[in-house]
C-alpha cells in the first residue's frame, strides 16, 4: 500500500503534535518529592483558606481588636500564599484554586454567627487552625528535602506562631 505524501506529511505533523504535547505533560511534572510536594498543597490550601475566613472577619468582627487582627491576617496570608504560588510555580506544583470542603464548611459556619459568638468561633477557628498549620510547618522545616521549600517553612513559621499568641490573648479576654 503506498502511502500519499500529503498524508504521511499529515500523519507525521500530528505524531509530532502528540509528541510534543507528552513533552510538555512531563515537563508538568512536580521537581519534589512526593512528601515537599504534599506540603506545599496543603500550605496553599490552608492560607487560601485563611485568607477567605480572615476577610470574614474584617467584615463581621464585633470587637475592634477581632476586626484589626482579621485584616492583619488577610495581609500576613496574602503575603505568604504568593510566595507559595511563586514557589509552587517554580517547582512545577499545581495548588488548587478552590478551598477544602472542611474549610468551606467552616466557613459557612462563621457566616451564620454574629456579634460576640462570631468572635468567639472565629478565634476558637484561627486558633485550631495556626495550631495545626504550625505543626505542619516545623515537619516542613525539620524534614523538607528541597531547600526551597525548607526556606519557606522557616520564613513563615515566626509570622504563624505570632499569629498564634495573638489569637491566645485576644481569646483570653
Amino acid at each position: 500500500m503506498k502511502t500519499n505524501p500529503v498524508t504521511f506529511a499529515i500523519l507525521l505533523a500530528i505524531a509530532a503534535g502528540n509528541f510534543s504535547t507528552m513533552l510538555c505533560a512531563a515537563d508538568t511534572k512536580s521537581s519534589l518529592n512526593s512528601t515537599d510536594e504534599k506540603f506545599v498543597k496543603q500550605a496553599g490550601a490552608a492560607g487560601m483558606a485563611e485568607v477567605k475566613i480572615a476577610t470574614l472577619g474584617t467584615q463581621k468582627a464585633e470587637r475592634a481588636d477581632v476586626k484589626n487582627f482579621a485584616t492583619m491576617l488577610v495581609t500576613d496570608h496574602t503575603k505568604a500564599n504568593a510566595e507559595l504560588t511563586a514557589l509552587a510555580e517554580a517547582k512545577k506544583v499545581e495548588l488548587s484554586a478552590v478551598i477544602n470542603p472542611d474549610s468551606a464548611g467552616m466557613f459557612k459556619d462563621l457566616e451564620k454567627e454574629s456579634g460576640k459568638d462570631f468572635d468567639k468561633a472565629f478565634l476558637d477557628h484561627l486558633e485550631s487552625s495556626h495550631k495545626e498549620s504550625i505543626s505542619t510547618f516545623e515537619d516542613a522545616e525539620k524534614n523538607a528535602a528541597d531547600g526551597e521549600v525548607k526556606s519557606f517553612a522557616s520564613a513563615t513559621l515566626p509570622v504563624l506562631r505570632t499569629h498564634l499568641n495573638k489569637i491566645k490573648e485576644m481569646a483570653a479576654k
